[in-house]
C-alpha cells in the first residue's frame, strides 16, 4: 500500500482543513436559515405537550417516535428560542465531527486530512468515504432532525466496543434506540458476539429510558406512554390489511425495504408535483407484500450470517468488526418500517471500511463499487 506518500505539504494540509471546517459551517448554516423544522414543529411541541404533562402522540405535531425524544428536547424549551437553536446547532455540529472521525478509526484510519504526515492514499479515501454521506449530513441539519446524535452515539459504541467495553457500548446502542428503535438491532449482533450482558444493556437502556419522561411529567391520564406509542405506531403495523412500509409520512419519502416495495409494487408516478404518486389499479395485496419483504429480509438475514460466521464470538478492533457494525448500520436502515434521507448517515461506517480495504489491497473492483455508492449519495 502506497501508505508512505504523505501530503506534508502546507497548502494541501491547510486546503483540507478548510473543507472540513467550510463543512462544518455549512451544517451550522442550516439551522439558522430556516424559520421552523421538525425540531419545532415536531421535537419541541412534544417537549411541551410532556411539560404540561400531556399526550404527546396526539397527533397535533407529527410526533411518531419514542417518548424518550420529547424528553431529550425539554432542555431546549427552557431557554429563549435563539439560544436554544444555537445549542442545537452546536450539538450537532459536535456529533458530526464524532461521526466521521469516529468511523473514520474505527476503519482504521490514521488521522483525517488536515493533518501532517497524513498518507496520500488515507486522504483520498476519507474523501471518497465522506462523499456518500454529505447529502443526508446537510439533510439531517436542514430538517434538524436527531439523526445526528443518533449516529454519534451508534459510532461512539462501535469504539467503545472496539477497546473491550462491551457494556458500556451496549448501553450506549440502548441510548441510540431509546430515539429511534432501530438500533435495536445491535443486541441480537452483541449475542452473536456472546457479549449476553452487553445484549441485555441494550434493551434495559432502550425501555428504561423510555420509562424516564413518566416519571420526570406523569401523564395527566395515567396511560404510560411507552405503552401508548406501541399501541398507536406498531400494533396497527400488525393489521392484515395494513402495507408494509406505511407510516406516518408519505411512501415517497420511505426509503427503508417496506417503503422502496411498497413504491415499487403498488404505487405509480403521477407527474403532478402535487401528488408525485399514486396507488396503482391493480397491485399486490397488503399480506403479498408483506410475504415478499420477509423472502427479502430473509435474504438479507442469510447475508449478514454468512458475513458474521467466521467472526462468531469474536471482538478485535480493525476493519473485520468495522465492516460488521457497517452491516447492522445498514440493516437498521433497510429493515425499518421507515428510513427517510436523515437517517441514512451512518452508512459512512459501511463506506469507509469498503473504501480503506479496497485501498490497501488495491482492489479496483471495492475501489469502484465506492466510486458508484459516493456518486449514488450525491445524486440524493
Amino acid at each position: 500500500m502506497a501508505a508512505t506518500r504523505t501530503t506534508d505539504s502546507r497548502p494541501a494540509i491547510w486546503a483540507c482543513r478548510l473543507l472540513i471546517a467550510g463543512f462544518l459551517g455549512l451544517v451550522a448554516l442550516q439551522y439558522f436559515t430556516r424559520k421552523t423544522a421538525d425540531w419545532e414543529v415536531v421535537y419541541l411541541s412534544a417537549a411541551n405537550h410532556l411539560r404540561a404533562h400531556g399526550d404527546v402522540f396526539d397527533g397535533t405535531n407529527g410526533y411518531t417516535y419514542p417518548p424518550f425524544g420529547a424528553l431529550f428536547a425539554v432542555p431546549f424549551t427552557l431557554v429563549p428560542p435563539l439560544a436554544g437553536t444555537v445549542a442545537f446547532a452546536s450539538l450537532n455540529v459536535l456529533c458530526a465531527v464524532v461521526v466521521f472521525v469516529g468511523a473514520w478509526r474505527l476503519a482504521g484510519g490514521r488521522g483525517l486530512p488536515g493533518r501532517a504526515g497524513t498518507g496520500a492514499v488515507d486522504v483520498a479515501a476519507f474523501w471518497l468515504g465522506a462523499l456518500l454521506v454529505v447529502g443526508f449530513v446537510l439533510d439531517t441539519a436542514a430538517n434538524r432532525q436527531t439523526d445526528l446524535v443518533i449516529a454519534a452515539i451508534v459510532v461512539t459504541g462501535g469504539l467503545l466496543l472496539a477497546r473491550g467495553r462491551s457494556i458500556s457500548a451496549g448501553l450506549a446502542f440502548g441510548l441510540a434506540a431509546a430515539f429511534k428503535c432501530t438500533p435495536l438491532l445491535f443486541a441480537p449482533y452483541l449475542a452473536w458476539k456472546r457479549r449476553f450482558v452487553a445484549a441485555g444493556a441494550v434493551v434495559v437502556a432502550a425501555v428504561g429510558l423510555n420509562l424516564l419522561p413518566d416519571v420526570a411529567y406523569p401523564p395527566a391520564d395515567g396511560k404510560a406512554r411507552l405503552a401508548l406509542w406501541k399501541d398507536r405506531f406498531l400494533a396497527p403495523m400488525s393489521d392484515a390489511n395494513r402495507d408494509p412500509g406505511q407510516w406516518a409520512s408519505a411512501v415517497g419519502f420511505n426509503h427503508s425495504l417496506a417503503g422502496i416495495n411498497l413504491r415499487l409494487l403498488a404505487y405509480e408516478r403521477t407527474g403532478d408535483p402535487a401528488l408525485p404518486v399514486a396507488p396503482k389499479a391493480e397491485r399486490p395485496t397488503a399480506r403479498e407484500l408483506k410475504l415478499i419483504n420477509l423472502g427479502c429480509v430473509a435474504l438479507m438475514g442469510v447475508v449478514a450470517l454468512a458475513a458474521f460466521w467466521r467472526k462468531s464470538g469474536v471482538v478485535e478492533a480493525g476493519p473485520a468488526l468495522a465492516a460488521e457494525l457497517g452491516v447492522v448500520c445498514a440493516l437498521m436502515l433497510m429493515l425499518s418500517p421507515m428510513s427517510s434521507k436523515p437517517h441514512f448517515t451512518p452508512l459512512l461506517l459501511a463506506q469507509l471500511v469498503i473504501v480503506r480495504v479496497g485501498f490497501a489491497r488495491r482492489d479496483r473492483v471495492l475501489i469502484g463499487l465506492a466510486a458508484l455508492v459516493a456518486a449514488g449519495g450525491l445524486c440524493t
